[in-house]
């Protein structure tokens, strides 16, 4: 019997990305309850027409017992397993916004029976470091805020739903071939000069949730780093020139220390890249998915640059 997946964020990268990987490795297995604020958007009718396995669940994270109940009525049963995202803290969503919804989404789960849940975090220096380390990022104090609240709250609740946390590293997708995205590689070069820094595709995210969501055994209770692969500026700039023929977009510097001046988490999360940075165990990483993008076959596979 199919199980059902409530999927938030199914509408954009990440959550997009475990509903792609679920219906190409394990659509048999899963019906997904896929999450949009507008059920009628262009992106959720594209969406929903990828497979019957499809169903689109109108609602959103502010609400979360509203959007339970919806989810169930769609499903015509329980919710097994879900996929919890939130939206970033630099894509509108306040610090405490965010950590009101992931607590949300973790204490519903639990009063409703999950079987299985998968967060979303971030990297913060390697699978022990992190559990310990907030950073002074704030969209990185909220998801260590939130990873302590997830386990915290099913042993004090004594719930049985098992849990996985994805902590990836930065996007290879938040470089595009656009002004913004030169900007800010921009700064990220000033200030990264020859460390390098981890990466990782959106798309295998995605992988790594529809992974730990087929065989929840094997995954429970394990918080796993995510990164394809690890690159100073130079690095990365030579992997652009040998795909698409030209280098990492880049501006002026002095854009580039506006950026960081001018707007002060990014600030923040760039000094932290340079003094201490992501630190994932890619081998780990690559033995649960050895075909992990790495920068080359993002070029050629998910970004929107002109390849050769």
């Amino acid at each position: 019997m199919s199980r059902n997946l409530l999927i938030t964020g199914a509408t954009g990268k990440q959550g997009g990305s475990v509903v792609e990987a679920v219906l190409s490795r394990f659509s048999k297995e899963f019906t997904i309850l896929a999450v949009t604020r507008n059920a009628q958007s262009p992106s959720a009718l594209r969406l929903a027409k990828k497979s019957s396995a499809v169903k689109l669940v109108e609602g959103n994270l502010d609400d979360v017992s509203s959007l339970f109940r919806a989810a169930k009525k769609v499903a015509s049963g329980p919710i097994w397993g879900v996929y919890s995202v939130q939206a970033a803290v630099t894509k509108g969503t306040t610090f405490e916004g965010e950590m009101r919804q992931g607590k949300a989404l973790i204490d519903e789960s639990i009063k409703n029976d999950v079987k299985h849940f998968v967060y979303s975090s971030v990297d913060r220096g390697g699978n022990e470091r992190s559990w310990s380390n907030p950073t002074p990022i704030p969209h990185f104090k909220s998801k260590h805020q939130i990873e302590h609240y997830l386990r915290d709250s099913i042993e004090s609740k004594k719930s049985a739903m098992g849990w996985t946390i994805l902590r990836p590293v930065i996007f290879l997708d938040n470089i595009t071939p656009d002004f913004q995205s030169k900007v800010f590689m921009t700064s990220l070069r000033n200030t990264m000069k020859d460390k390098p820094l981890q990466w990782i595709a959106t798309s295998d995210i995605g992988v790594f949730a529809a992974e730990a969501l087929a065989d929840p055994d094997r995954f429970n209770k394990q918080a796993i780093g995510l990164a394809g692969e690890e690159l100073t500026f130079e690095e990365l700039d030579h992997r652009f020139r040998s795909v698409t023929g030209t280098g990492v977009g880049t501006t002026v510097g002095l854009l580039g220390k506006a950026l960081k001046a001018g707007v002060k988490e990014v600030g923040v999360m760039l000094d932290w890249f340079k003094e201490e940075g992501y630190n994932v165990d890619m081998q780990l990483a690559r033995s649960i998915h050895p075909h992990i993008k790495d920068v080359r076959a993002w070029l050629k596979q998910d970004s929107a640059f002109v390849t050769r």
